[in-house]
């Protein structure tokens, strides 16, 4: 009988466990948007976004208007490195610095929290001409360069559109820059400056409603950096219940057995 007041109270404890651990999944922190891919086969940073299902194929995308017509945002992630790229309608690619500049600027919100864009995080641009930035925000709330650049990209204009391709590390042990592991999730905002410096600039910003000046980050987009699929995680497709899902069953299972014995012990 004291075998099985012992397991009694540790059905208990591991239900108790388990149910803390179901209500403490971390959860998104923004406004539920996601972006969500993994590539095998790396983008070729020249400033083509080539047609849907070649080199941008797998990305997640997603497609709004701004004032010259509209623009699609692709992101998708390999094992190195975190992919943006955006088609923008536009009458021109603007290349002159203080007189007319067409940019892409992302803000992250790398500790996730949907607070405010604070200091350490990073922020990185890619303008025409290929002039990549690489920067953080500082004590002082402003904007600094980040000594050690790991940005690339590369501008084209195709038709009617401008295209913005680039590339920044997962991971690449500056401290002034997102360190996401498989399975984090960041933040995120997309400005674009259409002539940036002249009298008819414009700023338009992804997702809708957030503003280029507002630190505020409750309503960002979020990017999940997905595991390669033969890391064993989730996203290789592999078969079998989810973690979670098999916790359920077998604390179900659990509680099953030593309900049945109680009862079967009381008739007895």
């Amino acid at each position: 009988m004291k075998s099985m007041n012992f397991i009694g109270f540790f059905l208990l404890l591991i239900t108790a466990l388990f149910t803390s651990s179901i209500w403490t999944v971390p959860v998104n922190a923004h406004s539920g948007d996601v972006f969500e891919a993994y590539t095998s086969v790396p983008p070729t940073i020249d400033g083509v976004i080539d047609e849907p299902g070649r080199e941008w194929g797998a990305a997640s995308t997603v497609t709004f208007t701004m004032p010259e017509g509209d623009a699609t945002i692709y992101v998708m992630n390999d094992r190195r490195f975190l992919y943006i790229a955006a088609k923008v309608s536009d009458n021109s690619l603007d290349e002159v610095v203080n007189v007319g500049l067409d940019i892409l600027t992302i803000d992250f919100d790398v500790r996730h929290d949907g607070e405010q864009f604070n200091v350490g995080e990073d922020t990185i641009s890619l303008g025409a001409r290929n002039r990549v930035g690489d920067g953080f925000v500082g004590p002082g709330l402003d904007i600094l360069d980040d000594q050690q650049v790991d940005v690339d990209g590369m501008v084209g204009r195709i038709g009617n559109y401008n295209h913005f391709e680039l590339l920044h590390p997962l991971d690449s042990g500056d401290a002034n820059d997102i360190a996401a592991a498989y399975g984090s999730t960041i933040g995120a905002r997309f400005i674009f400056f259409d002539e940036s410096g002249s009298d008819k600039r414009s700023i338009t910003v992804y997702p809708q409603g957030v503003s280029a000046q507002d630190a505020d980050q409750s309503n960002w987009v979020d990017i999940v950096i997905v595991a390669p699929p033969d890391d064993g995680s989730e996203s290789s497709g592999g078969s079998g219940l989810p973690v979670t899902e098999i916790g359920i069953v077998v604390v179900a299972v659990g509680w099953a057995a030593y309900i049945g014995w109680m009862i079967r012990k009381r008739r007895s």
